[in-house]
């Protein structure tokens, strides 16, 4: 009888669900048609000012020519617009929205629907709000709240929120597949189990999605934060750190109407990476942000002669050697920790603080050694060092201004200030970067024996010494190249170095979202983690920036038996974390004697298995050396794609790529390539985590074991 009248209130359900879905689909439809209707019309009207224009063009005077042309450009705009709308207005016939909350207000006990969906629509025949944006502040009590008391805020200004209270009385979720409702539940939690472990276990695809009707609370709260500064995430694998950036992104263009796409940029692990992500926000209807690798920031930034490493050159050498003590891993260790970072600063300020200054002549002007003295260290000290000549510099070419007949041009204002503070770095500060680095080395051979090594075998600078030299450039020049930027997102924080970010800090004086797993590094050091340096580099500091930080915990990426596993590889690290109840195959470990016994193990199991209901599958290695054999003999046998550090695009399929390229990406099912031995020393035993922490469905672990002669 129970079960009767459950799918009696679950019909009566849908029945009433379906009529509103009827509803907005017919204005949906109305506002397809006017949009069309005035698209033509546009388009008419650009032809014919066209043909005006051509047809009078001997007898317009220029002020008219101008006005046609402005006409033209605002109805070329307006198409535009419209395009865009109708696109917008096409994507929602097939899913309309995908939430529902009734909220009754307690100032006037108003009781209002609430329909959420990725975009919002307004009926362009009653001006009701038919659907809102799942970003708008109402749209917020959906994920925040459970049914009962609940309250949203809207931001007045900076310093402002008008909170509205009141109470949810009905929660729904809805499964709505090309403009048919297929399910409508009630539901007093947040995202309904049944409907997440659905979406959860399905394919990957070849890009990162948009997520916006299964988002937790947990997440949603961070991706809505709006009094952190410095946003800083710590979550575990698969706890949706990448979804949450980028939809925070969206959720920023969306509230803060002063910020557009060129104003955001993304710091990214690699290229591959980079297109990983590209479609999430063109799906979440905002236009695509800069993106960019550190090591192109780098080679953009760092003006020295000297030839130096890439991250790809560092991590390669860390993989193979990371379980030795060899004198350049304990220099790795020591170059990125905060005790050697603050030694450098003091370093750097014990330089600066000896700098001589004795009288400068330009022209007939002189300022004695003193004046300097007293501006270079008062009135401009928080500025970067040769920025501080540059302002002493126009005090200076206002005294030879003075001394002229007639006011300068700024042009030559500016001219003769870059000269001077030219002439001014040269007379007082040392400029040979990488010289006063080596220097710097010199007096920490003592307490770091060895510490002074500072070029790999082939002559080039290591990539753990290049990062400080790139930061005494900062510390020295100053980088306005992104003041153009308001807000930062870094994802795989974990892979940036104590310097790294203190370039980040001083280049991007911005708001931030950090975001990464602490766990996920291949030097990891329970006293002293990317955590710890974060703090520190991000403190607030003169009453300004400041950091928050938030930790995710529950794993939503990998089935139960494949996070388990991944735990397991950590041991007594401890981890912690829960996982969504999705259950799959137990992760196999397979011993082969060969690479070609392996290949065969794989061909195997995509010829014959289920492996064809997959899109992406990944075969993880050591290093590109490495992959690109598997990829050679694989290849052979079927369809596969090699991905180097040099790959810019992910086109999904089988694929062969180093493990340290597979980070922030999930594959179906995943095959890890080792040597049988993963568990030698730390390192060895954090890059296995990462690779297996990629699976979502399956996961297989290849010995390749060679036989003892």
């Amino acid at each position: 009888m129970e079960k009767k009248i459950n799918e009696e209130t679950k019909n009566d359900i849908l029945e009433a669900e379906e009529d509103y879905l009827d509803n907005v689909e017919m204005e949906l439809d109305y506002s397809i048609s006017i949009t069309d209707g005035a698209m033509e019309l546009g388009k008419d009207n650009i032809k014919e000012q066209k043909k005006y224009m051509r047809d009078s063009h001997g007898d317009m005077d220029d002020e008219e020519f101008l006005q046609n042309m402005q006409s033209v450009n605002n109805e070329e705009a307006f198409l535009r617009r419209a395009d865009k709308r109708l696109e917008v207005y096409t994507h929602q016939k097939k899913v309309p929205y995908f939430g529902k909350i009734v909220f009754r207000y307690d100032d006037d006990d108003e009781t209002i629907p609430i329909y959420i969906g990725m975009s919002g629509y307004q009926s362009d025949i009653t001006g009701e709000q038919m659907v809102y944006d799942w970003r708008a502040p109402v749209s917020s009590m959906y994920y925040a709240y459970e049914k009962g008391a609940a309250s949203y805020n809207v931001q007045v200004d900076e310093l402002e929120n008008d909170e509205y209270t009141g109470e949810i009385t009905q929660k729904r979720q809805f499964v709505i597949n090309n403009g048919r409702l297929r399910e409508a539940v009630d539901t007093d939690s947040n995202i309904n189990d049944a409907i997440l472990l659905e979406a959860l276990g399905g394919n990957s695809s070849v890009k990162m999605k948009n997520v916006v009707a299964t988002i937790q609370k947990e997440q949603d709260a961070i991706i809505r934060n709006r009094t952190a500064y410095n946003l800083i995430v710590d979550g575990r694998a698969g706890s949706g750190k990448t979804v949450i950036a980028m939809h925070r992104l969206a959720w920023l263009l969306y509230n803060y109407k002063m910020l557009n796409s060129d104003n955001v940029m993304i710091l990214s692990p690699n290229s591959i990476f980079g297109d990983y992500i590209s479609e999430v926000l063109p799906e979440l209807e905002e236009n695509s942000v800069p993106e960019k690798e550190f090591d192109s920031l780098l080679e953009e930034l760092l003006f020295i002669d000297e030839a130096y490493e890439n991250k790809l050159d560092q991590s390669e050498f860390i993989i193979e050697n990371g379980d030795q003590e060899n004198q350049r891993i304990k220099n790795i260790k020591i170059k990125s920790s905060i005790d050697f970072y603050d030694k450098f600063n003091e370093y750097l300020d014990r330089y600066v603080s000896d700098i001589k200054f004795r009288n400068f002549h330009y022209q007939k002007v002189e300022y004695t050694g003193e004046d300097i003295s007293a501006m270079f260290n008062g009135r401009f000290a928080r500025k970067p060092v040769y920025e501080r000549f540059e302002n002493i510099a126009y005090f200076i070419v206002d005294r030879v201004e003075d001394n002229s007949p007639k006011e300068f041009p700024e042009e030559k204002k500016r001219n003769l200030a870059r000269q001077i503070q030219k002439q001014m770095v040269n007379l007082f500060a040392e400029r040979n970067l990488v010289e006063l680095y080596v220097n710097f080395l010199a007096e920490m051979e003592g307490q770091y024996p060895g510490i002074s090594e500072y070029m790999d075998e082939y002559g080039k600078i290591c990539y753990e010494d290049i990062l400080p030299i790139l930061y005494l450039q900062v510390y020295f020049y100053g980088c306005n190249t992104y003041n153009n930027i308001k807000h930062l997102v870094i994802d795989e924080m974990q892979d940036y170095s104590i310097f790294q970010y203190a370039v980040i800090d001083r280049v991007f004086g911005c708001k931030k979202t950090i975001l990464g797993d602490r766990y996920q590094v291949l030097f990891y050091d329970p006293d002293e983690t990317v955590v710890d340096v974060l703090t520190k580099i991000f403190a607030k500091r003169n009453g300004q920036g400041g950091y928050e930080l938030k930790e995710l915990f529950a794993s939503y990426r990998s089935t139960a038996e494949i996070t388990e596993f991944c735990n397991g590889i950590l041991g007594g690290e401890g981890i912690g974390g829960n996982t969504v109840e999705r259950h799959g195959r137990v992760p196999e470990e397979v011993q082969c004697g060969s690479l070609e016994e392996a290949v065969e193990f794989i061909n195997d199991k995509l010829s014959y298995g289920d492996m064809d209901a997959y899109d992406n599958i990944a075969i993880l290695t050591n290093d590109e050396a490495d992959a690109y054999e598997m990829y050679k003999q694989l290849s052979e046998c079927t369809e596969v794609t090699l991905i180097t550090n040099q790959s810019v695009v992910y086109a999904g399929g089988v694929v062969v790529l180093p493990k340290f390229l597979a980070k922030g990406m999930e594959f179906d099912a995943v095959y890890v390539m080792t040597d049988g031995n993963y568990d030698r020393s730390m390192v060895t035993r954090h890059a296995h985590y990462i690779a297996c922490t990629r699976a979502l469905h399956e996961l297989y672990v290849i010995d390749v074991v060679q036989p003892q002669e």
